[in-house]
């Protein structure tokens, strides 16, 4: 009997010991904390939805030694046109000279950019970086007008109140004066043809220029390049204003 009752404080001490903290993390839900800063994004955006495959719109950081982001976080594609979002990008090292509410294309480089926070900035911040950028419209043709046209063009045409070939390409105008609409010096060609980047005159204005004659070839750098390529995208994607 009194081994028995030995035998029976054994087993009890032995299960007593093996259920206490052995000091290990079993697999369970937890987050773990990613050393750096941590940017907060806010904002009520429209037009998330309507790139064209291999664009996305992201918050990302960027240093001096790279044209690529090196750290990205992805904008919600689920969400209504006007919905405010929230978000966070976390593990945000010292080498980020630049946080960008931007376009990226696969090889993570940035096409549009539509809010920018300098290295100083970040560096004089506390751990959590604010990026409240209000109500903006981060659509595709959006994105075309801001980085492209009120940029390169619309000093030409329609800034002043007047437009060369009288084509005016600001912004309450631009889209209805180019889709669909005959080139003035050929009206054989529409200025844009959805579906058909190469078959349209804006396309060979700022890329063929012995096509045209219109000398616009050195409006856009060796780096801008990405710009034209944005622009055909998005004519061979239909051209929509929003989709």
């Amino acid at each position: 009997m009194k081994n028995y009752i030995l035998f029976l404080a054994a087993i009890w001490t032995t299960v007593s010991l093996c259920s206490c903290d052995d000091g290990r993390i079993y697999e369970q839900h937890v987050d773990i904390e990613r050393g750096g800063y941590v940017l907060k994004l806010t904002g009520r955006f429209s037009g998330l939805g309507n790139w064209a495959d291999g664009y996305s719109v992201v918050v990302a950081g960027f240093n001096d030694k790279s044209e690529y982001a090196v750290i990205t976080k992805s904008l919600p594609l689920n969400q209504s046109d006007g919905t405010e979002v929230v978000m966070t990008l976390g593990g945000i090292n010292d080498e980020v000279t630049v946080l960008k509410l931007c376009v990226i294309n696969r090889l993570r480089e940035c096409v549009a950019d539509f809010h920018t926070i300098e290295c100083e900035e970040i560096f004089a911040s506390a751990d959590t970086i604010m990026m409240n950028v209000g109500t903006l419209d981060v659509g595709m043709y959006s994105a075309i007008q801001s980085q492209v046209f009120d940029k390169k063009c619309t000093m030409c045409h329609g800034e002043t109140g007047t437009a060369a070939g009288n084509l005016f390409l600001t912004a309450d105008k631009s889209y209805h004066a180019l889709v669909n609409r005959p080139a003035y010096k050929n009206s054989d060609l529409l200025l844009v043809k959805p579906g058909e980047a190469e078959e349209s005159f804006l396309h060979l204005v700022l890329n063929r220029d012995g096509d045209t004659n219109m000398h616009h070839l050195d409006l856009f750098s060796e780096k801008e390049q990405l710009a034209l390529k944005l622009i055909d995208d998005w004519i061979n994607r239909g051209a929509f204003l929003n989709n």
